[in-house]
C-alpha cells in the first residue's frame, strides 16, 4: 500500500501516545493504565512501523495472553489497514510455542500431543488415589483433595511456570506437605500416556532453543519485531523464551504492574519491573500513558488512592481526561450479606431499563452464584440465568438429591432408576422388580457375569459409604469419588449445591431442605415486563471483568478475608488482592458503588484494609443517622447520596 504520510502525522493522539506509536527499534514499555488506550497505540504502532519505518509486515510477531485478544487485536489492525498487511503474526503465547515445537520437529520426534481437562484432572484423581492407597492421605484429606482439583493443577501451573524447587515453593492447598508427591504423580501419569500441558510445552521449548543453535537462529531470523500485550502477566518460562528469541532486542510490551492480578498462574509483575535492567544494553524506552479515557475524575482519583498503598509499583500520574466527567462514588455497608444482597436487587429493580450497562463484580464465584439465585428469584434478568437458572433446576444437582434420597431414604426404586447409570456402568433397568432395592436382588440378576457383579458391587459400596458422612462430604464423595463431575462441564451449581450442604449437619435435615427447593423450583417465576436478552445485568468475578468497561459498577462483599482472601498471607499476596480491587474500581465509567457487611454484635464483620485510603466516603455517608438508615434501605439512595460521598 502507497504511504501518502511518510511521518505519520496523520494520527491522532496525546503526546504520550504519540511517543510510544513511532518508536522505531530497541526496547520499549509502555505503562498503559486502565481506559489509557493501549490497544490503540499497539495497532497503530504496527500501521507506523510497516508504513513509516519500511518494516516487513511477515517479520512482526504480536503475543497475547488469551485467543480472544489475539483476535480482536487482529480485527483492530486488519479493519485499520483496510486488511492490506494480513503477514503479521497475531497470538498467544501458547500457540507461539506450539508453532515453534511442530515446526522444528524432525521426522524420528514424537508428535506433540496435548492433554486435554478432562484427562489432566482424571491424572490427578489417580495421583490422589496412589496417595491414599499408600496410607500419605487419610480418606477426608483425599475428599478436600478431589474438590480442590481446579486449585492443584492451578498450583502445578504456576510451579512449571516459576521454576522453583520444592523447598521454597509455597502452596495454600490443604495436602501442601505432599504436593511433590502429587506432582510427580500426575506428570508420571502424564509421560506414561505419552502427553504434555500447556506449561511442559513451554519448557520444552525452551529446552529447544537452549539446546539446538541453529534453530535458535532460524527463529531469531524469522521476526525482527516483538510486541506483547499485557506484560504485567508475563511468567518466568515465558520471559525466558521471549529473551532468547529477542536478539536485536526489538522489544515493545505493553502493560500494567498495578493490573498484574494473575499470581495463581505463575505471572511475576517483578519482571516488568525490571524491564530497564534486563535490557540496558539496548537503552530502553520507559513511556507512561497518563491520560484515563474511561473512568470519572472522582472514581479515578478514588482508585488511586487504594491502588498508591502499594510498595512494589512504578510511581505514575494518572488523570482522567476532561471528556469523561466527574463521575460518582456510593459507600454503603450492611448488617448481613442478605441484606446486602436484596439492596443491590432493590437498586437493580429501580434501574430495569440500564441493566446491560451495570456489572456486580464479586472476588470469587461463590458470591456471585448466591446473588443470581436471588436475581433468579426476583425475575431480575442476568447474565448468568441460562447456565444457571436456579441450582435446583441444575441436572447434576438434581441427581446429587437422588443419590442422597436412594442412600437415606430407603433405597426406592424411582431413585435407583436416576442413578444406576449416571455415570454409565451398564447396569439394567430389569436388575431390580421390587419398589425396594436390594444388592442381593441386583447381584443375583447378574450371577454368572462377573464384570457386571463387580460394578453393581461398586455401586453399593458407594451407596454404604454415604450412609457414613455429613452433608457437605456426602456430597464431595458424589461429586469427585462417584464422578458426577465429569459428566458436566459447567459446576457453578454442583459447587453451590456444595456449599449449601456446609450449613448442615443432619443429612435428614438437609435433605428436606433440598426437596422444599425443588418443590419452589417446579414452579415457573413471572418474568419482568420488558425484559430481553440483551438488557442484563453482569455478574462476574473481578478476574472476569478485565479489560472490560460498564457505566455502573457496585463492588459488594469488601471485607477482611475475602479481598485479601484467607490465603493471601506473603506480602506479594497481599499487594496482588489490592491490585484486583483496583482492577474492580477502575471498571466504573460513571458510577462506583462499594459495600461491606458489618455482621452482628456477635459475629462481627471487618471492612477490608484496602478501605482505609478512601473511609472518608463512609464517613461522609453515614455521618448522619437518617442518610445511613435510608442507605441501606433503598436501591435509588446509592446515586443520590452520590455527592456527598464522592467529594
Amino acid at each position: 500500500m502507497r504511504n501518502n504520510n511518510p511521518q505519520g502525522n496523520d494520527i491522532l493522539g496525546n503526546t504520550a501516545q504519540l511517543e510510544a506509536i513511532r518508536h522505531d527499534k530497541g526496547p520499549a514499555m509502555v505503562l498503559a493504565g486502565p481506559g489509557s488506550g493501549k490497544t490503540f497505540v499497539i495497532t497503530q504502532r504496527l500501521k507506523y512501523l510497516i508504513e513509516v519505518c519500511g518494516a516487513d509486515p511477515s517479520s512482526i510477531l504480536v503475543i497475547t495472553f488469551t485467543k480472544a485478544a489475539a483476535l480482536e487485536m487482529q480485527h483492530r489492525f486488519m479493519k485499520l489497514t483496510d486488511s492490506s498487511y494480513p503477514e503479521v503474526s497475531f497470538g498467544t503465547f501458547h500457540s507461539v510455542f506450539y508453532q515453534i515445537l511442530r515446526n522444528s520437529r524432525s521426522k524420528t520426534t514424537p508428535t506433540i500431543s496435548l492433554a486435554t481437562e478432562k484427562q489432566k484432572h482424571e491424572f490427578l484423581k489417580d495421583a490422589l488415589s496412589f496417595l491414599r492407597e499408600k496410607k500419605k492421605l487419610g480418606e477426608e484429606e483425599y475428599l478436600n483433595c478431589l474438590q480442590e482439583i481446579p486449585d492443584i493443577l492451578s498450583e502445578i501451573s504456576r510451579y512449571k511456570n516459576t521454576c522453583n524447587d520444592f523447598s521454597s515453593f509455597v502452596t495454600n492447598i490443604s495436602a501442601g506437605p505432599l504436593f511433590p508427591d502429587i506432582y510427580k504423580g500426575y506428570n508420571k501419569l502424564l509421560s506414561e500416556f505419552g502427553l504434555i500441558d500447556f506449561d511442559d510445552m513451554i519448557i520444552r521449548c525452551y529446552e529447544l532453543l537452549m539446546n539446538n543453535r541453529s534453530i535458535l537462529s532460524s527463529w531469531q531470523e524469522r521476526f525482527d519485531y516483538f510486541l506483547i500485550d499485557e506484560y504485567q502477566d508475563i511468567n518466568l518460562m515465558q520471559f525466558k523464551v521471549v529473551e532468547l528469541l529477542c536478539r536485536d532486542l526489538n522489544l515493545f510490551v505493553v502493560g500494567d504492574d498495578d493490573q498484574s492480578i494473575y499470581g495463581f498462574r505463575g505471572s511475576d509483575p517483578g519482571i516488568m519491573m525490571a524491564f530497564k535492567k534486563t535490557f540496558e544494553r539496548g537503552d530502553p524506552r520507559l513511556i507512561n500513558l497518563d491520560v484515563n479515557y474511561r473512568c470519572g475524575r472522582v472514581i479515578l482519583e478514588n482508585a488511586i488512592k487504594v491502588i498508591e498503598e502499594n510498595k512494589v509499583r512504578f510511581k505514575k500520574k494518572l488523570t482522567a481526561n476532561a471528556g469523561n466527567g466527574c463521575g460518582l462514588v456510593a459507600a454503603r455497608r450492611y448488617e448481613s450479606r442478605d441484606r446486602q444482597n436484596e439492596a443491590i436487587a432493590l437498586f437493580l429493580l429501580h434501574h430495569l431499563n440500564e441493566l446491560s450497562d451495570i456489572a456486580i463484580l464479586f472476588r470469587s464465584n461463590t458470591e456471585r452464584s448466591n446473588l443470581a439465585r436471588l436475581l433468579t428469584e426476583r425475575g431480575i434478568p442476568h447474565n448468568l440465568e441460562d447456565s444457571t437458572p436456579g441450582i435446583f433446576k441444575n441436572e447434576g444437582v438434581l441427581l446429587c438429591v437422588s443419590y442422597l434420597e436412594f442412600a437415606y431414604n430407603g433405597q426406592k426404586r424411582c431413585d435407583y432408576l436416576k442413578i444406576i447409570n449416571r455415570p454409565m456402568r451398564y447396569i439394567s433397568r430389569d436388575s431390580c422388580s421390587r419398589e425396594t432395592v436390594s444388592q442381593r436382588e441386583v447381584l443375583e440378576y447378574y450371577k454368572g457375569n462377573r464384570a457386571r457383579s463387580e460394578a453393581a458391587e461398586r455401586f453399593f459400596r458407594n451407596i454404604d459409604m454415604l450412609r457414613h458422612l455429613r452433608p457437605v462430604l456426602a456430597v464431595r464423595f458424589i461429586r469427585n469419588s462417584i464422578g458426577i463431575d465429569s459428566l458436566y462441564s459447567d459446576k457453578e451449581a454442583l459447587k453451590s449445591f456444595e456449599k449449601l450442604s456446609q450449613d448442615y449437619t443432619d443429612m435428614e435435615m438437609f435433605l428436606t431442605f433440598c426437596r422444599e427447593e425443588i418443590q419452589k423450583e417446579s414452579t415457573e417465576k413471572k418474568t419482568l415486563k420488558g425484559q430481553n436478552n440483551g438488557n442484563r445485568v453482569k455478574l462476574m468475578t473481578l478476574h472476569g471483568s478485565k479489560g472490560l468497561e460498564f457505566k455502573t459498577v457496585w463492588l459488594p462483599d469488601l471485607n477482611e478475608g475475602i479481598i485479601p482472601s484467607r490465603n493471601a498471607t506473603t506480602s506479594q499476596q497481599i499487594e496482588e488482592e489490592r491490585r484486583m480491587l483496583y482492577v474492580g474500581m477502575t471498571r466504573a465509567k460513571q458510577a462506583l458503588i462499594m459495600s461491606y457487611v458489618t455482621g452482628s454484635k456477635d459475629n462481627p464483620m471487618l471492612p477490608t484494609r484496602f478501605l482505609r485510603p478512601v473511609r472518608d466516603l463512609w464517613e461522609d455517608a453515614y455521618q448522619r443517622p437518617s442518610e445511613s438508615s435510608s442507605g441501606a434501605s433503598s436501591g435509588r439512595s446509592t446515586s443520590s447520596s452520590n455527592s456527598a460521598s464522592s467529594r
